[in-house]
């Protein structure tokens, strides 16, 4: 099974470079792995890695203007040579079985996506699935990443996941509406997925684990405005624009209050409460910005031949 796996990234340093050097030291080789690099400029120990590795036929680079991962993971399909796709992120730690546990899963001819374990933090894993995500229509709101049990759904997340490539193209790949790497992108991808009669198989065997804002606190295009749960002004963008798109399938009203909970009502913010009203009137003000968006169409791979 060939695997092709695609890295979008922004920014990073050692962090790409320890990524890469894991994917090249896997019991199951990947067949490409190809960096969609939307950085500027490197330091010079990573730049020369990037190049000694390109050199050596290691790695593909691919360079993009727009800070956009939606885009980059466009830009990368349409780029692979490989049988299935695998999605991840620039800041993640793998054992060497990681691809491995990815591609026995495709011995099944009906299994066209996987989705992988994600892990955060002090590395939990939850074996007791929430109520609410076993809710056929809204459940993958509340699907946790770090779940230890196989099962279908229809959660990803772009972290970690992997799709056979005629499948990926044939939905569209993933919207570069989505400005940087806004929130709910991979919710959007998954919902039109699901609407093409797919589903993913979740394997928590498939499972890395995310340095994110705390591990890897330079670059990476996932911008918050501090450590805390006060994101940028395009997450928010992002999350109409899904709701906009999708409410009618998954209820508006499980929607709205996911977001209001994400965006403003949080733990942090409560506790801050001095925020909240500038937090709820950031999150109204990304309204104008995603309806027109949306009226305006989707940014895929089949409508923009310019990827």
């Amino acid at each position: 099974m060939r695997v092709s796996c695609i890295i979008p990234t922004l920014g990073r340093g050692k962090i790409l470079c320890d990524t890469i050097g894991m994917l090249l030291a896997q019991s199951h080789p990947p067949y490409e792995i190809i960096i969609v690099d939307q950085t500027e400029s490197h330091d010079e120990v990573t730049r020369q890695t990037l190049t000694e590795w390109e050199a050596e036929g290691s790695i593909r680079r691919l360079h993009q203007k727009e800070l956009n991962a939606s885009l980059a993971r466009n830009a990368g399909a349409l780029a692979a040579t490989g049988q299935v796709l695998l999605f991840l992120d620039d800041d993640i730690e793998i054992e060497p079985d990681f691809i491995a546990a990815h591609v026995r899963n495709y011995a099944d001819p009906k299994i066209v996506a996987v989705s992988g374990q994600v892990l955060e933090g002090r590395r939990h894993v939850l074996n007791d699935l929430p109520a609410a995500a076993k809710n056929d229509t809204f459940g993958w709101l509340y699907f946790p990443q770090n779940y230890g049990k196989r099962c279908r759904t229809n959660w990803t997340m772009s972290t970690n996941f992997s799709v056979r490539k005629d499948v990926f193209i044939s939905v569209g790949g993933m919207d570069a509406n989505y400005p940087k790497g806004a929130f709910r992108e991979e919710s959007d991808f998954s919902q039109r997925f699901q609407g093409a009669g797919h589903r993913f198989l979740f394997d928590p065997e498939a499972s890395v684990y995310h340095l994110g804002a705390t591990g890897a606190p330079e670059g990476g295009s996932r911008s918050w405005i501090s450590n805390k749960r006060i994101a940028g002004w395009h997450h928010c963008m992002g999350d109409w624009y899904f709701t906009f798109g999708y409410f009618r399938q998954n209820g508006a009203v499980p929607l709205l209050k996911a977001s209001l909970r994400h965006f403003v009502l949080n733990r942090y913010n409560i506790t801050h409460p001095w925020w909240l009203p500038l937090l709820f009137l950031r999150w109204l003000a990304a309204i104008p910005l995603a309806a027109y968006l949306r009226w305006k169409g989707p940014r895929l791979i089949a409508s923009n031949p310019r990827v």
